[in-house]
């Protein structure tokens, strides 16, 4: 099987500006981003989506997610921001892997 491309980030086989790591899963700034600060939470045990991932990893993806939302919302000044997944191709899935993409929110 073929790489996905956030396998590749996790092996540093592509740059990424990677902002939190542990074991569980990597968090790094989306190429494309929708807003100031638009990052994105992958686990390193590979599932598709939110159809597939192991009840222990989802907990551990999102609890992650949130955590770094706050802490990042934070530091850039953010008055919100946004979780969003995407499941499947008709939901938008563009890389069949789960992640979550945090997106903050600037105003009022």
């Amino acid at each position: 099987m073929e790489k996905d491309t956030f396998q590749r980030i996790i092996d540093r086989e592509i740059p990424a500006t990677i902002i939190y790591e542990d074991d569980d899963v990597i968090a790094f700034l989306d190429i494309h981003p929708r807003n100031k600060g638009h990052f994105l939470v992958v686990p390193k045990e590979f599932s598709e989506n939110l159809y597939d991932i192991d009840d222990e990893q989802f907990d551990i993806l999102l609890k992650t997610a949130r955590s770094l939302a706050l802490a990042q919302t934070k530091k850039l000044h953010a008055t919100g921001f946004k979780l969003e997944v995407n499941n499947g191709t008709s939901a938008g899935q563009e890389i069949f892997r789960t992640h979550i993409h945090v997106i903050p929110y600037y105003g009022d």
